[in-house]
């Protein structure tokens, strides 16, 4: 196995499709330093798929349980139309508009018969840039595309063939080749049924060809084939030089199935007039029962799978699996959100269960002390009565002591009240008006009282007591409590 001359990248399991005209190649693997590792593979006939293709499929991938989460799929060279255009312009936006404008006039086909790829080959100082211009009938994609769809398979990318062998020939040899050898080198990759001519310029795929004889025209006792296969390389090459005037290939590879081409590779040097090899392409992976076809564009698609410019999936596929993609995106989010949501109710349902459940505790414990509690504010208001009553320099009695010794003789008191903050009344009865007046003056001179005040003096001349007025006094008395 021939190592890749560079890194890879970061290239996942990748199935390989091609649905031919004569062969199906389904190829699962991936890539890596060492070089292409195969984990599984089946090549059919399609002459063998008794049922419908889709059916078939279906059947071979439920038996080799491939991947159908990363599918690649590709049609061959000779379904494909190829032109090089060189357009008056190095901008790709004006290089777009400009090939929108010329499609129609490469095919016979109207644009709503056919789909499209391009990429940029090469530009020139003179404002001029080369393009690859690749066309193929859109009811040849979308018969491929349905074939698999109905298989429950939707591959990424719908490329073609020369692609493929590009990326595999540049992978695993053009790197070993001399640079005056890397600038320009022919590749011709034999199939079944067609061929491929391609011509490799500056490391760049600038062209190819679809040849119309394969590995089963050119098998033992078809001399006439061989020879129309020399002369097809030749017209091909021709060609080539046509469109890429000043450029003289230094070298040609065959590859592909190569078992009953061997002894032509020195008529083909001569006839091609540069020297030719023969490179096994099957020894850059262990693949089994592949010596009547190609691999070459399959192993390029598996190494270059993040890199294939040539995508000729119709517009309106794409725009369907993008919405497709952005609804499964937004039910993806939708479904996130839902649960983002139901997460936050159940912490705050969780939050407030808890502090219920802390209010419950609390509350038990209250009713718990309760009693106690009540038992505590009863003990506190009989201690802060005997606090007021316990200051002797407040004391009522030695209040009333203080009176009963100032009390004159024309005074009688009735009743002494004393009241919470301090307040006392006198009421009582006196011989004359003038007799409260001066026991008025006389409580004011008491210490321990204040804001000593007459409230009402009555006569009361209908009894024959000698205590005919009627009195209310009021104060206030140092608490000090």
């Amino acid at each position: 196995m021939n190592p890749i001359s560079y890194p890879p990248g970061k290239n996942k399991n990748v199935v390989i499709v091609e649905i031919g005209n004569d062969w199906l190649k389904i190829v699962e693997g991936r890539v890596s330093r060492s070089g292409i590792q195969v984990t599984r593979s089946t090549f059919k006939k399609m002459a063998q798929i008794k049922e419908q293709v889709s059916e078939g499929i279906v059947k071979v991938w439920e038996e080799m349980k491939f991947s159908k989460s990363n599918v690649i799929s590709y049609v061959s060279r000779q379904l494909i139309t190829v032109r090089v255009l060189e357009l008056p312009s190095t901008n790709l936006a004006e290089i777009s508009q400009m090939i929108n404008l010329q499609i129609g006039k490469q095919t016979p086909y109207s644009k709503e018969e056919i789909v499209y790829a391009y990429q940029v080959i090469d530009s020139f100082k003179e404002g001029y840039t080369k393009v690859m211009l690749a066309i193929a009938k859109r009811n040849i994609i979308n018969e491929r595309m349905d074939i698999l769809k109905k298989a429950g398979i939707h591959p990424q990318k719908m490329a073609f063939s020369s692609e493929g062998i590009y990326h595999w020939f540049k992978a695993f040899h053009l790197g070993h080749l001399k640079n005056d050898s890397a600038q320009s080198v022919i590749v011709i990759d034999i199939d079944s049924n067609y061929s491929d001519f391609l011509l490799i310029h500056q490391g760049k795929m600038a062209f190819t060809k679809n040849i119309l004889i394969g590995a089963n025209h050119l098998s033992e006792g078809h001399g006439d084939y061989r020879e129309k296969f020399i002369d097809e390389l030749v017209h091909s090459k021709e060609i080539c030089q046509e469109e890429w005037r000043g450029i003289a290939p230094s070298k040609a590879f065959l590859s592909g199935a190569i078992k009953d081409v061997s002894a032509l590779t020195a008529q083909l040097s001569a006839r091609l007039d540069v020297p030719c090899e023969i490179i096994d392409g099957g020894k850059d992976a262990d693949v089994k029962n592949a010596d009547p076809i190609s691999v070459s564009a399959v192993f390029g698609f598996m190494i270059k799978q993040q890199e294939v410019t040539f995508n000729l999936i119709p517009g309106e596929m794409r725009i369907q699996r993008l919405m497709e993609g952005k609804r499964k995106d937004l039910t993806v989010v939708g479904v996130l959100l839902g649960a983002i949501i139901m997460m936050l109710s159940l912490l705050v349902f969780i939050h407030v269960d808890q502090k219920n459940s802390y209010l419950a505790q609390i509350k038990d414990k209250l009713a718990a002390i309760k009693g106690d509690s009540d038992e505590v504010d009863k003990l506190r208001t009989y201690v802060n009565l005997a606090r007021e009553r316990m200051d002797a320099g407040g004391d009522c009695l030695n209040i009333l002591n203080e009176i009963y010794e100032v009390l004159p003789p024309k005074i009688y008191l009735t009743s002494i009240s004393i009241e919470r903050k301090g307040q006392i009344v006198f009421r009582g009865r006196s011989m004359a008006m003038s007799e409260v007046f001066k026991f008025v003056n006389t409580l004011e001179g008491v210490p321990d009282l204040k804001n000593v005040q007459n409230t009402y003096a009555t006569s009361n001349k209908e009894n024959d007591s000698d205590y005919d007025t009627d009195f209310e006094i009021t104060a206030v008395y140092n608490d000090k409590s």
